[in-house]
């Protein structure tokens, strides 16, 4: 079994190479991985983000989406690592107001928004990019009768409920715990059953409403100088796209039922992008030009893309 990842991005200067960005990536259909380039298929790894969708499907199960009247934005910032532009604040604090919920209620630390546009320098916690999953896990637990305290407890039953639910889609129990940055509870997965997971999520009509509403409300998904909403919009709402700390992205294309997974050990989010457009447009499931990228870095000159993955 192949436990290291690959060269995915070399930058050079003055043909000289300065920069390595590694990781691995994973091609898969119905049928499973059928090419991959780095770690073997049965490294486990934490999603960090692209958790999301899969946690916030337990949505779903319940009748919470017609009896708290969630409208599509309202669902799809629950998946959302959003970049807390004031749009994604507004939709936060509305929401958390209709659920008659409190900011005090959030386990969650302020931070500064991604998007830094109209930032005043106040830190909240409905800036962090994970105030939405942390405003779901409130709403279900309201929902379903749970406490609101120590939702982030993997012994919370919120918790145990999102960890069944990651049971169903990827098929295994899980037994490596950690807590994402957030402070909420991750189960790792190979990558394998990552993407076993998304499949199941997307060949189940129950889940069809969650998935159109992030489709369809891109920019809420995510927002400004967000990968995975740049591709959506890029695809015509041809292909579906998750972002994750740690180098992650998830790409799942509708008419070909495909997906493509790619891990950076980096948590480099311009070479993510260049990586992923590369591959996007091998496999022409986006049309975007990909040739150079610069860097300038005390008025030097820079770097050119030198990625390889044949198709």
């Amino acid at each position: 079994m192949n436990n290291k990842p690959e060269i995915l991005l070399t930058t050079k200067r003055n043909d000289i190479i300065d920069c390595e960005y590694y990781g691995s990536i994973y091609l898969a259909d119905k049928n499973g991985i059928y090419k991959y380039k780095g770690k073997d298929p049965s490294n486990i790894f934490f999603m960090r983000s692209l958790a999301k969708p899969l946690q916030a499907s337990i949505i779903c199960d319940y009748n919470i989406i017609q009896d708290y009247n969630l409208s599509e934005k309202e669902m799809a910032i629950f998946c959302a690592s959003h970049a807390g532009s004031i749009k994604h604040i507004k939709i936060i604090k509305n929401l958390t107001k209709k659920l008659k919920l409190k900011v005090s209620d959030f386990i969650l630390k302020p931070d500064e928004p991604l998007d830094k546009r109209n930032f005043k320098g106040k830190k909240t916690k409905f800036h962090n990019n994970c105030s939405a999953k942390h405003l779901m896990m409130l709403a279900m637990s309201k929902y379903l009768g749970y406490s609101l305290k120590n939702y982030t407890s993997y012994e919370h039953p919120i918790q145990k409920l999102i960890y069944q639910k990651q049971f169903e889609l990827s098929g295994f129990k899980s037994p490596y715990p950690t807590k994402d940055g957030c402070s909420t509870p991750l189960w790792g997965l190979s990558a394998e059953n990552i993407i076993k997971s998304y499949f199941n999520l997307f060949s189940n009509k129950k889940y069809n409403i969650l998935i159109k509403s992030i489709i369809n409300n891109p920019d809420v998904y995510g927002g400004y100088d967000r990968l995975d909403s740049e591709i959506i919009k890029l695809s015509h709402k041809k292909l579906f796209a998750k972002v994750g700390a740690g180098g992650f992205i998830l790409i799942y294309n509708f008419k070909e039922e495909k997906i493509l997974l790619i891990k950076l050990t980096q948590n480099n989010n311009y070479a993510r992008k260049l990586i992923t457009m590369d591959i996007l447009n091998k496999l022409k499931w986006v049309k975007s030009k990909v040739e150079e990228f610069e860097y300038n870095q005390q008025n030097e000159i820079t770097a050119k893309y030198c990625y390889e993955f044949k198709i």
